[in-house]
């Protein structure tokens, strides 16, 4: 059994990420599970302070402790889920903003990165782009094949959007930099040293 505090942190972490505004200002709801599970995952690379623990599964890291409390949450009463979607009751709201009162300038700022980055991607590119910057975690991947074979087209997607560097774009279509340079360049797209992208990226 977890210890009390460790569950209202990661209810705290769950519902800041619903809140949080996405890259065009929307707040109040997110796409879907397998991104609440990869924002969780990607918090938890960023803040060491974050509880739980992710194993490889068929779509990625996932973390069984944050499923578990996310449906509590929704037995609760404080989020909704409509699949695709996830959000806030008027309830979640208010214990939402709670949440966010309680976290300190970084927990802020990452939350808030992460959310604008992820927030408005593919489960294909939020996959692609975690695959690729931690290859260890799609080990048990269902669908680790079939995003490598189209690897090259959501890289260049995303380089194109702005979301990932040309860097992680190599690492995502399975090619070297150099080659992945010339491949944007052949599909009309200006080559920049860095991209905007995840802190990783």
């Amino acid at each position: 059994m977890r210890p009390m505090d460790e569950a209202t942190a990661v209810e705290n972490y769950i519902l800041a990420f619903i809140d949080a505004p996405d890259s065009e200002g929307r707040r109040g709801s997110l796409r879907g599970r397998t991104l609440l599970q990869k924002l969780m995952f990607h918090l938890r690379k960023s803040l060491e302070s974050v509880p739980g623990k992710e194993v490889p599964h068929f779509y990625g890291p996932f973390d069984e402790f944050a499923h578990v409390v996310l449906e509590q949450l929704e037995t609760s009463g404080y989020i909704r889920s409509e699949p695709p979607t996830i959000s806030l009751t008027d309830k979640g709201e208010r214990e939402a903003r709670s949440a966010w009162n309680a976290f300190g300038p970084a927990e802020r700022k990452a939350i808030q990165q992460l959310k604008a980055f992820l927030g408005d991607l593919t489960s294909d590119e939020i996959l692609a782009i975690t695959y690729a910057q931690y290859p260890e975690v799609a080990s048990d991947s269902l669908v680790r094949d079939d995003l490598a074979r189209r690897g090259r087209s959501i890289a260049v997607r995303l380089v194109r959007r702005g979301k990932v560097s040309p860097e992680l774009g190599a690492r995502i279509a399975g090619m070297s930099l150099r080659e992945f340079l010339k491949h944007l360049s052949r599909q009309g797209i200006p080559v920049v040293e860095a991209g905007p992208a995840s802190p990783r990226a």
